[in-house]
């Protein structure tokens, strides 16, 4: 459920910062490209955010991968404040907090396949989650097309929010490991 939200912030957010913010080409060139340098640092932080897990809390590799997933969600909700900010650049700053939280999902599902397929399978479950993503985030993408003119960017900015926090749920109730493997 992160890919739709990343879509997003690669496609529509200039739209949004015009249309919503009254900012233009130039200012948007000169802001616009922060959320893509937090995804960066997601995705470095990411590693080391599951090194921590499982020397903080004992995590096994699964489980420090699904508890980084979840903090990237959790980082996510920034976005549903998107909608009640009017000052531009908070809006930058939390869709940059949004594109670094999403990052860090990214990474982790990518490590949870790693984690959880045999080397042969690897390759083709990778490609499936992404054609998966990026199939999602065409539609989601056609939806805000639909939809932004009707009711607005604000309403599809809580949703981006909320969509990882569920994925999340989905994380722990299905793949999370209950209990710890002994050596």
């Amino acid at each position: 459920m992160a890919e739709p939200a990343w879509a997003v912030l690669s496609f529509w957010v200039p739209l949004y910062l015009a249309k919503e913010h009254g900012m233009d080409l130039k200012q948007i060139a000169m802001f616009a490209w922060l959320p893509f340098l937090a995804a960066d640092l997601g995705s470095v932080v990411s590693g080391y955010l599951t090194r921590l897990y499982v020397r903080w809390f004992g995590c096994t590799r699964v489980n420090s991968v699904i508890a980084s997933s979840v903090t990237g969600a959790f980082l996510m909700l920034s976005l549903t404040l998107v909608a009640i900010t009017r000052d531009p650049y908070i809006t930058i700053i939390l869709i940059s907090i949004g594109g670094f939280g999403h990052q860090i999902i990214s990474c982790m599902l990518s490590a949870l396949v790693v984690e959880s397929f045999d080397k042969g399978q690897m390759a083709t479950v990778n490609g499936m989650r992404g054609s998966a993503a990026w199939i999602a985030s065409f539609l989601f993408s056609l939806l805000i097309g639909v939809t932004a003119d009707k009711i607005g960017f604000n309403p599809l900015f809580i949703a981006m929010g909320f969509f990882d926090l569920i994925g999340a749920v989905f994380l722990v109730a299905f793949i999370a490991e209950r209990r710890a493997k002994r050596a």
